[in-house]
Formats: C-alpha cells, sequence, structure tokens
C-alpha cells in the first residue's frame, strides 16, 4: 500500500473532504465552506488529495469540480479487509499459548504427569507405501518435511539402521536453533519404524524424551501412516516443546501429505537388509 496515500488520509480536514466528496462531486468554494476553512486552504488539501490519486479536478468553464477516484479507495478496502482476515498461524499461536498454561499447572501439580502420554496420529496418504517409507528414511527426503511452519530444517543425520543415530535441527526466521536427537529402535521396511528421539536444550539436555511408533498399511496407490508418541521422560524446563509436540507433528505430517500428494516420483532407497525388528 502506498504511504502518500495513508499519509493525505491521515490529515482530520483531508480525511472530512473524503467524505464530503464521497457524497457528491463539490467545487473548492463548497468545500472550504463546509469545512469552515478559507478556499486557499481548501485548495490545497484537495491538491494533495489529488497527488495521493485519491480526487480528480474536472475544469467546466471557470469552475473546478473535484471528485473522488474510488479505484484508490477501493485498493485501500481491499488492502483493510487482508489485514482483518485473521491468519491461520494466529488461532496456532492461541492455541499454543493455552497448551502451555496448561502443561505448565499439571508440571506444577506433578513434575511426572507427562510420562506416559500418548499422542496418535493417523492420515490416509495419496502416495504408494514405498515413496512414504522413503520420505521417513532418506535424509535428503526428511529435510523437506521434519519441521512446523515457519521453521526449516537445517542439519539432519537419518541412518535407518537399527542402533544407528537420527538427529534433527532446525531454526526460526530469527536464527533460534533447535536440536533432536535419537537413535533407532527397530525397523521393518515399508511397514514397521520405531525410534527415540530427543528434544534437548543448547547445553544438550534433554527436555523431553518419546518413543515413537509409525505404521505404514499398503492400500495400493495410498497408504495409510499411524504414528504413535509415547512421551518416556520430561523435565519442566521442556513444558513449551511438551505444549507444542501436537500441533508440531499435525503440521509436519501436513507437511508430508501436501508433498506426497504433489510428488510424481520418489527415490525409493533399498532398505538395509542388516535392520531388524
Amino acid at each position: 500500500m502506498d504511504a502518500a496515500l495513508l499519509a493525505a488520509l491521515a490529515e482530520p480536514n483531508r480525511l472530512r473532504i473524503v467524505e464530503l466528496l464521497n457524497e457528491a462531486p463539490r467545487p473548492v468554494g463548497e468545500v472550504a465552506t463546509a469545512l469552515g476553512l478559507r478556499q486557499p486552504q481548501a485548495t490545497k488539501h484537495l491538491q494533495t488529495l489529488q497527488r495521493a490519486g485519491l480526487v480528480v479536478m474536472h475544469p467546466l468553464g471557470q469552475r473546478r469540480i473535484y471528485a473522488l477516484r474510488r479505484e484508490q479507495l477501493q485498493a485501500l478496502a481491499r488492502w483493510f479487509d487482508e489485514l482483518g482476515s485473521a491468519h491461520p498461524s494466529e488461532g496456532t499461536l492461541d492455541r499454543y499459548t493455552k497448551a502451555i498454561a496448561r502443561e505448565r499447572d499439571l508440571a506444577t501439580r506433578d513434575p511426572n504427569a507427562a510420562v506416559g502420554r500418548t499422542l496418535q496420529f493417523v492420515r490416509e496418504l495419496r502416495a504408494p507405501v514405498r515413496a512414504v517409507w522413503a520420505h521417513w528414511t532418506s535424509q535428503t527426503l526428511v529435510q523437506q518435511w521434519w519441521s512446523p511452519e515457519h521453521f526449516i530444517v537445517t542439519e539432519c543425520e537419518i541412518d535407518a539402521v537399527v542402533g544407528r543415530r537420527l538427529q534433527i535441527v532446525m531454526a526460526e526466521g530469527d536464527g533460534s536453533r533447535y536440536l533432536s536427537r535419537g537413535r533407532f529402535l527397530a525397523l521393518a521396511p515399508y511397514t514397521y519404524l520405531r525410534f527415540e528421539l530427543a528434544q534437548l536444550a543448547a547445553a544438550c539436555t534433554p527436555l523431553l524424551s518419546a518413543i515413537h511408533d509409525l505404521r505404514l498399511e499398503d492400500h495400493g496407490a495410498t497408504t495409510q501412516l499411524t504414528l504413535l508418541i509415547h512421551v518416556t521422560a520430561f523435565s519442566p524446563a521442556g513444558t513449551a516443546a511438551l505444549a507444542g509436540m501436537e500441533i508440531a507433528w499435525e503440521q509436519q505430517l501436513g507437511k508430508l501429505e501436501r508433498i506426497l500428494s504433489t510428488t510424481n516420483q520418489t527415490p525409493d532407497p533399498q532398505p538395509n537388509t542388516s535392520a531388524t525388528t
């Protein structure tokens, strides 16, 4: 939006002129009388509005009639409509704020209340099971989706072999970094994946640890994904991480779903035959 347009409307007399011209086009003398201004003052305000593209002057013989240019006002109205429409992330932020307050209250009453909690996510993905599996076991593909909205994965280490490490580093636009580290516990290619993952503080101390059980059901052109997350350890310092876990995984799986629905060909790495369940 043009700043000159907003500046022109910020002056009370010019705003009143716009309201007057909204009723009908008027000569400068009539505008001056209505506002109780001298005619040179009214002319100056009208010229400012004209430069901003809000009014147009029609010379009719010896008279000058001013009328609104509604295109600019319509553009301004659309801009305000956009500003007035809630962004989806605002609802998420409100939900996250309430979740943090709820978790803090629970932790105050029982520091171990979160331990043993289980979250479940089910998605019917429009992709064959091999493509879905690849997006959980390939570092390049995991990096595309394993982050909530407004985050990116900056580092990713995936070695889908039992006992091997899993590490994800995410970052926000302000440079804040978040490290999660764990290891693979069991896997059956294209069917089952089990891993433990801990969210770590800056000093690499655990904030929250959980076991993740991923099951895939092959439905031909689609795949049913079921993810169970079992909280196994929790530190009061990890309240924000715990509160955001459900939201984060909803957004991450949403990203995965969108990527798979628009991907025609997906790399299909051969499963490691040394993996065991």
